[in-house]
């Protein structure tokens, strides 16, 4: 539904509070004491049936009827059966935005409440009123002095913005947060979400300056596209954190099911939640510590760990539990060694971690410390303190603060005990250095600083070009074979063999036949020796057997010398498929080369569909006897070869692989081909609900396919937008200049920093409103790895040089779209710019965005001629120095896109 009318809910002038009493227990009552209580500047009016002349002094009313004006929010807090009554009377006088605190609307085992969700839903689709709920928890808005929810202690100023589902661990959390003086920018839950989703509220809270991080809590994931679309925005400005939890399939409170192929859900959203570049804690009372230590965290952050400590006792618990999480511990330089030697007595060891005296010197402390800083190799600096006879704690730490002011890199604490440290913690909670009770809780804010910086990588990965072999006929012949199936059809195994092979993928030789008759002719034409597949029914279909590998019936005959091996074979299959699957025919046989596998290596992948993430690939172990669904390993498509990368290197299979290879590089670059090459398979047919392929290692950095089972389905795109390359076009310019025209992709990252490298100062002045010359791998990278869905570039280039870029940023709902145009000094007169703008004017116009606007500097008389010449119309802001400039550019549908748009 987007972010229309969702300013009511945050910042409304006026609240009617539907079902206000001050009756005991009343959750209307509740409502208006905490508005009165937090001095909420608008008006406020109670409405009950009861016919009370006041509520908490407030004049009362008994009927929505009795308005006199239009409140720009109304909180229902009424029986769940008069909610849709409620809402319809509230449509009919122009409200705009409701909130439905009611509960037992959304319990799915309450069937006397379904003939109110079902009305509510009714009443959703019949009119334009946005609705937050049922069973929600409310708004606090403390900057606003908004309190419009039922929560039981007062909520904090700060910058922290949190959405949840649950509004009774929302409670909870809120309790915990005032006695630990966390303020907050807003918090509210979604309950059931029939209207206001979680993707509305992150797009619309992103969009306040004052926010500076997200704490999202999760129990499930509805309308999976939607918010990793809004994630990802999101991730790309603010510190974006999530619990989810639910995490077993087992669990009598999941309701959603797990994708077939896969042991756990939970490791799909995993992934999804690292491709939205957002960081996954994995319990409530570690999001706050998490928030703490990453906004604590220093420029110079990085992966490779020192410790220092004053006893052996506590670095080994700070080792084992790094050990446990997978933390990387730095490897001191010789350099640094040699120095420690001259600061340490010769019985103290010039190993990570260094190992102090009890009674810690803080001169002592600050010169370890100091040397670790300075060491190339360490990125980052733990340091664990006890308490004891002969040493200070506060002089330590004095001293440790004054060693953090001089160095980038990030420095974590550990003063363990209590009454002794206290003062010490307070001095470092004053410096911003992040300080823990003990090293466990250290460690694990730790790795979930380097785990974020995995995540935003991830997010802003600027991979390389990889070209995959593919038949032109690729769609084609996917076209024909959709043609043939209807959903939920398996493929039989010669169609199954014919697409991979036309995107490349290298297959055993084999025959499918359906008859015994065949053997014969089949045996002539496919070299032995060969495997006998039996293929019935089930066994036709991905992801056909459970859990247990033990379990499974192998239909597969191998080391057939002869033809008359064939029909004895083929008659014991048989028999054991009737016994073990009475109610699934035989249909078929595949008579194939058999091949060994290179150190019996066996792997499988394929493609997976999840009912709100859409497809999925995943890799990892295979064979018949190994156990695949352990070792099987996730990821979103579209892949590069460096995501392929980390596919591949998260599963079992390639640490064994890794150990047993010559050339572990090679080994790589072929599975990434593939990888990459399955990407666009889920990408260019969307139709395929399912596709498992098992492969054999043959040689070093050769494999082959010798196993192959799919689906169809209907249709369901990619949860991240592909590439889109459709958009793809030409321009000839007067000069008789040949410019490709297309959408930026991440791999232009070189080119675009050349571009920048090659305009004058006046031009980049122009464009950035401020003179600059450099731009940094992170700008670059955020430049180029964008959010199809939110943002649009295109480039021009010639002869794989890049002369010039239009990019446009586009609300969430498509009203406005701000565009910004750039061109090569050396282009003046080629029209590349009146080009680029015509071709983003087409995209937005094409895709149904309302307006399209910009600000130019007054003395950049170029693009305000070209904009005059486009039939924008201008207004001049003497206040900001600028000229704002828009153009409409498809009609307005709804009233409310009129307060929407760009003012001019």
């Amino acid at each position: 539904m987007g972010t229309r009318s969702l300013e009511h809910f945050f910042n409304p002038k006026s609240i009617a509070v539907i079902g206000a009493s001050e009756r005991e227990g009343s959750l209307g009552g509740a409502i208006v004491r905490n508005l009165l209580d937090n001095h909420f500047g608008g008006d406020i009016i109670p409405i009950n049936s009861r016919g009370y002349d006041s509520v908490f002094g407030l004049n009362a009313l008994s009927r929505i009827s009795q308005l006199t004006f239009t409140p720009e929010l109304a909180i229902i807090c009424t029986p769940a059966e008069t909610v849709p009554k409620i809402l319809k009377q509230l449509h009919q006088l122009g409200v705009a935005a409701a909130m439905v605190l009611t509960g037992g609307i959304a319990r799915a085992r309450s069937w006397q409440f379904r003939p109110s969700s079902e009305r509510l839903e009714q009443m959703i689709a019949q009119t334009r009123m946005r609705i937050l709920g049922p069973d929600c928890l409310g708004v606090i808005v403390p900057g606003r002095q908004l309190n419009a929810s039922f929560l039981h202690v007062p909520v904090r100023k700060g910058s922290i913005a949190y959405i949840g589902q649950s509004g009774t661990l929302a409670s909870s959390v809120m309790d915990w947060a005032y006695s630990r003086n966390i303020g907050f920018s807003h918090v509210l839950t979604l309950g059931k979400s029939q209207d206001v989703s979680l993707a509305d509220i992150i797009d619309y809270i992103v969009q306040e300056p004052h926010v500076r991080t997200l704490l999202i809590q999760l129990d499930e994931i509805g309308s999976g596209k939607a918010l990793l679309r809004a994630l990802r925005a999101a991730s790309r400005h603010k510190l974006v954190l999530a619990v989810k939890s639910n995490r077993f399939a087992d669990s009598p409170l999941n309701r959603i099911p797990t994708p077939k192929g896969l042991i756990s859900r939970d490791q799909l959203i995993d992934e999804t939640l690292a491709r939205a570049g957002v960081l996954r804690v994995s319990a409530t009372d570690e999001l706050f510590d998490c928030v703490d230590a990453l906004s604590r965290r220093r420029e110079g952050f990085g992966p490779r760990l020192a410790m220092i400590a004053n006893g052996r006792g506590p670095a080994i618990l700070g080792l084992d539990r790094l050990r446990h999480d997978k933390g990387k511990l730095a490897e001191l330089s010789d350099e640094t060694r040699t120095h420690l030697r001259g600061l340490l007595p010769e019985y103290v060891r010039t190993d990570n971690p260094v190992l102090l005296n009890p009674e810690l010197n803080p001169k002592q402390l600050a010169a370890v410390t100091t040397t670790l800083l300075r060491d190339r190799q360490v990125d980052a600096v733990l340091v664990i303190y006890i308490p004891s006879l002969g040493s200070d704690a506060l002089a330590n730490a004095e001293e440790l603060v004054r060693v953090a002011k001089n160095s980038n890199k990030t420095i974590l604490t550990s003063w363990m005990g209590e009454y002794s440290v206290e003062r010490a913690r307070e001095l470092f909670d004053r410096h911003a250095i992040p300080t823990f009770d003990t090293p466990d809780n250290a460690i694990k804010s730790y790795m979930y600083m380097v785990q974020h910086q995995r995540t935003q990588d991830l997010l802003r990965e600027t991979p390389q070009s990889l070209e995959i072999p593919m038949s032109s006929a690729c769609r084609e012949l996917g076209e024909e074979i959709r043609s043939h199936h209807r959903p939920g059809d398996f493929l039989p195994p010669n169609d199954a063999w014919r697409l991979l092979e036309a995107y490349g993928f290298p297959y055993a030789e084999s025959r499918f036949f359906r008859s015994r008759k065949e053997f014969q002719a089949m045996a002539e034409q496919v070299p032995g020796p060969w495997v006998l597949r039996v293929h019935h029914q089930r066994y036709l279909y991905p992801f056909a057997y459970g859990a247990n590998p033990r379990e499974r019936l192998r239909s597969v005959a191998r080391e057939l010398h002869t033809v008359e091996d064939i029909a004895p074979a083929a008659d014991r299959l048989e028999a054991k498929i009737h016994e073990t699957f009475p109610d699934s025919p035989v249909l078929g046989y595949t008579l194939q080369t058999m091949h060994r596998a290179m150190d019996n290596l066996q792997f499988s992948f394929g493609i997976g569909r999840d009912s709100e993430l859409g497809p999925y690939l995943f890799f990892g172990g295979g064979g018949t006897t190994a156990d695949i669904l352990s070792d099987r390993q996730v990821a979103l498509p579209p892949l590069n070869a460096n995501l392929a990368k980390q596919l591949i290197k998260r599963s079992h299979f390639y640490q064994v692989l890794r150990e047993r290879s010559e050339d572990i590089k090679r080994e790589l670059v072929t599975l990434e081909r593939w990888l990459v090459a399955l990407s666009h398979i889920a990408l260019n047919h969307p139709w395929l609900s399912g596709l498992e392929v098992n492969a054999i290692r043959q040689q070093v950095g050769r494999y082959l396919a010798i196993g192959v089972a799919a689906e169809t389905g209907v249709s369901i795109k990619s949860a991240i937008q592909p590439y889109p390359l459709e958009l793809e076009t030409h321009y000839t310019s007067p000069n008789e200049h040949r410019y490709v025209m297309r959408p930026i992709r991440a791999e232009d990252e070189p080119a675009l920093e050349s571009f920048y490298q090659r305009l004058s100062p006046e031009s980049l002045r122009l464009r950035f409103f401020s003179a600059r010359r450099q731009f940094d791998h992170k700008e670059l990278a955020r430049f180029t790895q964008i959010d199809y869905d939110r943002e649009m570039a295109f480039v021009a280039l010639r002869e794989q040089a890049l002369y010039g870029v239009v990019r446009v940023w586009i609300d969430p709902d498509d009203v406005t779209a701000e565009f910004a145009v750039i061109i090569d000094d050396n282009c003046r007169g080629e029209g590349l710019g009146r080009a680029l703008m015509d071709t983003i004017i087409d995209y937005l116009t094409q895709r149904g965005v309302l307006q399209i606007y910009g600000t130019v500097l007054p003395h950049n008389r170029g693009m305000l001629s070209l904009a005059e010449r486009l039939g924008f119309s201008r207004r001049n802001n003497p206040e900001e120095g600028v000229v704002e400039v828009g153009k409409l550019l498809n009609p307005l549908k709804y009233s409310w896109q009129r307060k929407r748009m760009y003012p001019l």
